[in-house]
């Protein structure tokens, strides 16, 4: 049960809010290919986004060398440009998103991007610019801008300050186990949804505030003010 009121919501991206697995695990092993590594499975993949490992990691899982910075640099910029090339058609919103952010900007509710990617803010800018939802987002932080990952609640304590909104007054909405931890570290309302890296069982382990199986489902939630009278999981 949560009863504050809220003024801002914070969404992490991959498994949130795009369908992104797909396209990365692609990517991601023709841009380790050369080091004679993988291909990594697409559900240990999984397993190791959901539990937050940067990209850095990942490649020293599978790469039977170990990597020096020239090795991981070459490794992270053949991964984005490939990543670039592909998703226009490879990643897609989630059904309902554009109506949900259009649905929070009426109701005057900020909305923020959270995410564990080392991109630029500048570059997810201009993705969420062609997936047509930039007019609505007020602040982007990546990893890039903070010193500690997720779980550690940096890129969420940056993004309500870039808001200016109080912690309190956040909602964070995320679909793994380290995003669930890092709102509740953060002191924000924490929201998981099913759609991405973790399953509901795993999810509910983390001891979300709510949980949603779609993220559309969020709309319905927002329409309880102030936010009073919500079940645990929907």
């Amino acid at each position: 049960m949560v009863d504050r009121e809220i003024r801002a919501v914070i969404f992490d991206i991959d498994g949130t809010l795009v369908d992104s697995l797909d396209a990365y695990y692609e990517v991601f092993n023709r841009g380790v290919a050369h080091l004679n590594a993988g291909p990594l499975a697409k559900d240990a993949l999984r397993d190791y986004l959901a539990k937050g490992l940067g990209l850095r990691e990942i490649i020293e899982k599978v790469s039977p060398l170990p990597i020096d910075d020239a090795t991981y640099k070459m490794c992270r910029e053949e991964i984005h440009r490939l990543f670039r090339q592909v998703e226009l058609e490879g990643v897609k919103l989630f059904p309902g998103t554009e109506e949900l952010f259009r649905h929070l900007a009426g109701k005057g509710i900020k909305i923020g991007v959270a995410t564990g990617r080392t991109s630029a803010p500048e570059e997810e800018q201009a993705r969420f610019a062609r997936l047509g939802l930039d007019p609505y987002i007020s602040a982007i932080v990546t990893s890039r801008d903070i010193q500690h990952r997720k779980p550690a609640p940096d890129v969420i304590i940056e993004c309500a300050r870039r808001l200016d909104v109080p912690l309190k007054a956040c909602v964070v909405v995320g679909d793994t186990e380290p995003d669930v931890a890092a709102a509740r570290q953060a002191g924000a309302v924490s929201v998981a949804v099913t759609t991405g890296h973790d399953d509901e069982k795993v999810l509910l382990k983390a001891r979300p505030d709510m949980l949603f199986r779609t993220i559309r489902d969020l709309m319905v939630f927002m329409e309880s003010p102030p936010m009073e009278g919500a079940s645990d999981a929907f």
